[in-house]
């Protein structure tokens, strides 16, 4: 029985890392912008609806900062998800190659690349990597463009934006570096299950993986438990969605393959 496959340490980590940074630059540019507006003059120092050019400029601004930085995610997007790849290819070969050093069937490891099924996976995980990372740009400026415009035609002050602003940003922050890690997660298992089953694994042993703050019960009951790739288990009891260690949000679960060696090596 092979050993659990892992995912690559620390990529998650530094593409969290390269997001948080870009999405700070961001944050502080559009605070920036936001301090830029004119203000109505008093102590309360509110932004001015009475100045009907306001909205067109704001709007103006806003649409120039998401140009500016949807580019720059998408860069981003480009070079992380081949990163990503990369890493996750690279650490599957080591493991796989470790694992299966004293079978013949190491000798097949590197032609497992070239299969359909880890194509599609190497396919779908750029494509959801790519979604999600150009996104973040659109969700943060796209929430703060409401609070500009609201503050614009509700009068309310400044000092209740910039601290909206600052509050939005470490939200989603949090959320970038958990969808970073989220993300080679699941494209570490896809890819890992793709290259096993094409080396002839049918089934996986269930390891739950401690450590989460409200560990999922259903999956504590899987741990040791067989499993085939083809019928996976129920993994959200609210849903019924059906996937294997690791396709549930933030899972941290993995999968031990199972190799059964029916015929004798000539």
């Amino acid at each position: 029985m092979l050993a659990p496959l892992s995912p690559p340490p620390m990529l998650g980590k530094r593409m969290g890392a390269v997001l948080v940074a870009a999405l700070r630059e961001m944050a502080g540019e559009a605070r920036a912008l936001v301090l830029a507006l004119p203000r109505a003059p008093g102590a309360a120092q509110e932004l001015s609806s009475a100045m009907d050019a306001l909205p067109d400029d704001a709007q103006r601004r806003l649409n120039a900062l998401y140009a500016r930085w949807q580019h720059r995610f998408a860069s981003i997007a480009e070079e992380w998800s081949r990163r990503m790849l990369s890493g996750v290819a690279a650490h599957s070969t080591a493991q796989l190659s470790l694992g299966l050093k004293d079978m013949a069937e190491r000798l097949e490891i590197q032609a497992t690349m070239a299969s359909p099924r880890v194509r599609a996976v190497a396919e779908a995980a750029t494509a959801a990597s790519v979604g999600l990372i150009t996104r973040i740009p659109q969700q943060y400026l796209g929430a703060v463009q409401t609070a500009v415009m609201s503050a614009i035609t509700t009068g309310s002050g400044l000092e209740r934006l910039v601290p909206y602003l600052t509050k939005k940003y470490k939200g989603d922050a949090r959320h970038a570096q958990l969808t970073a890690l989220d993300q080679v997660r699941k494209a570490s298992e896809n890819f890992n299950e793709a290259r096993v089953r094409a080396l002839g694994a049918e089934e996986y042993v269930w390891l739950h993986t401690g450590g989460e703050r409200y560990p999922r019960k259903l999956h504590q009951r899987y741990s040791g438990h067989t499993f085939r790739y083809d019928d996976p288990p129920v993994i959200d009891e609210r849903t019924k969605e059906r996937g294997k260690p690791g396709d549930a949000i933030n899972c941290r679960c993995r999968a031990r393959p199972v190799f059964k060696f029916t015929r004798m090596v000539q």
